[in-house]
């Protein structure tokens, strides 16, 4: 499975510390982004109670909760904005 995710808004400090550290992993800031987003949410909990899981099994949990509420009702972004709290 293949997904995009755009970054808008990134600070030009954020941005050139990624492409350095990039750069000293020898790799693309793109795969640099995915290193670091899979090792934030496949963590362990700050009280250490859920072993490091990996990223597919996090997506499928968090699928899982909210899987059947949206059929038929509204788009992804319409969903995404009330998880959030944003209605």
């Amino acid at each position: 499975m293949s997904t995009t995710l755009t970054i808008r808004n990134l600070e030009e400090p954020v941005k050139h510390l990624l492409r350095m550290q990039a750069a000293s992993h020898k790799r693309s800031m793109e795969a640099e982004a995915r290193d670091i987003l899979t090792r934030a949410v496949t963590q362990a909990t700050p009280d250490n109670s859920i072993a490091a899981v990996s990223a597919n099994e996090a997506a499928i949990r968090a699928l899982n909760a909210v899987r059947g509420k949206w059929q038929g009702r509204g788009s992804t972004d319409e969903m995404m904005q009330e998880l959030r709290g944003e209605d």
